[in-house]
């Protein structure tokens, strides 16, 4: 198996400076790491460059679907099995020999529950959710992986999607059928969302937005009210 790591970034510099060192230590030379790069204005270039073995995919269209997908395109073994991870999260330490033994087991997608680099006890609260395998407790920070086979079957992310691409990909593959696993250990999260707003904003803020996606609702008015309750840090 090789393990194609894939981190869309829109200035994230930052945080690559931290993460990529350490999924290259934990990858050990048994896959790739392709940073898709949403036209940054900081130095996620530059940081890339100098981090080595990583490979800086400059997209041709912002929206972390079209990235993601533009990315993907550029491995096509048999063998490969794409692993899409933010740049503000941590996979647990063993995440290759996690992924490898869950697609021997049949198991070709899946991700990991979730715990914050906070102790906030309300921020335990929405990372205890994560181990049950309900819609409503999926989300992109727990990190996504994808056997190409069934990568194939799905047709990769929804690239029309500028919000909640994550759950819509999730769902298509339980549609599918395709077995499906929540690894029982914790990706680390920043925490950085909920201190630049409160817990209740961003609960209120992701369950809102989780109605209209249910409902059907247009990717641009989810964007829209998404960024209407919610200041980015």
């Amino acid at each position: 198996m090789r393990l194609q790591i894939i981190i869309p970034v829109i200035n994230e510099a930052d945080n690559l400076r931290r993460l990529l060192p350490y999924l290259l230590d934990e990858l050990n030379g048994r896959g790739g790491i392709t940073v898709a790069d949403g036209c940054s204005q900081d130095d996620t270039e530059e940081v890339v460059r100098r981090a080595g073995r990583v490979h800086y995919l400059a997209c041709s269209q912002p929206g972390r679907s079209r990235q993601m997908n533009e990315a993907a395109a550029r491995y096509n073994h048999a063998d490969d099995v794409y692993y899409f991870v933010h740049a503000d999260t941590r996979p647990p330490r063993g995440f290759y020999t996690d992924i490898r033994r869950s697609v021997a087991d049949g198991v070709p997608m899946g991700c990991y529950r979730f715990r914050f680099d906070s102790e906030s006890p309300l921020l335990a609260i929405n990372a205890f959710f994560t181990r049950f395998g309900g819609l409503a407790c999926r989300g992109g920070d727990q990190s996504l992986f994808v056997a190409r086979s069934a990568w194939e079957e799905l047709g990769g992310y929804n690239g029309d999607m500028d919000i909640m691409e994550d759950y819509e990909i999730i769902q298509r593959a339980w549609k599918q059928e395709i077995p499906f696993r929540v690894i029982p250990r914790d990706i680390t999260v920043s925490a950085r969302k909920y201190e630049a707003n409160s817990w209740v904003k961003v609960q209120l803020a992701n369950l809102r937005v989780f109605r209209m996606y249910k409902r059907g609702a247009a990717q641009a008015q989810m964007v829209a009210e998404y960024e209407r309750r919610l200041k980015r840090r």
